[in-house]
């Protein structure tokens, strides 16, 4: 159950929408859905996994944190890995945490990729109203 909690804590605090207060304000910016391609370590059953894996975001604006959907190949076991997690998005790039579950019952356990997208500069504020 902790890592259920722990997952949606790291999915709201970098989607904005866990503050009190609102999301804070950015820059107006049109973002879109973008496809990554990365490089990840899970992390479980005392053990770490390399892998290649594709990852969906929420949104391509750099500078921001977006939610990811995602799928691995894990090298040493040969299995695949679908993910769930969270990035944030730098010039072309990412950096996300994730987790991840066998598919053939093996529980989840938790990742840390990077890899490559084609990201969107932020818009310019508007001015002072």
């Amino acid at each position: 159950m902790k890592k259920y909690v722990l997952a949606s804590a790291i999915i709201l605090g970098l989607s904005g929408h866990a503050s009190a207060a609102g999301p804070l304000p950015s820059p107006v910016t049109k973002s879109k859905p973008t496809v990554g391609l990365g490089f990840s370590f899970a992390f479980g059953a005392g053990k770490v996994e390399p892998s290649i894996g594709v990852r969906v975001f929420s949104g391509n604006v750099k500078g921001h944190g977006v939610a990811t959907l995602g799928v691995d190949y894990v090298f040493g076991t040969q299995r695949i890995r679908p993910t769930i997690g969270a990035a944030y998005l730098g010039k072309n790039s990412y950096i996300g945490l994730d987790m991840g579950f066998s598919l053939d019952g093996g529980g989840f356990d938790f990742g840390l990729g990077a890899g490559g997208l084609k990201t969107a500069k932020p818009s310019t504020p508007l001015p002072p109203a």
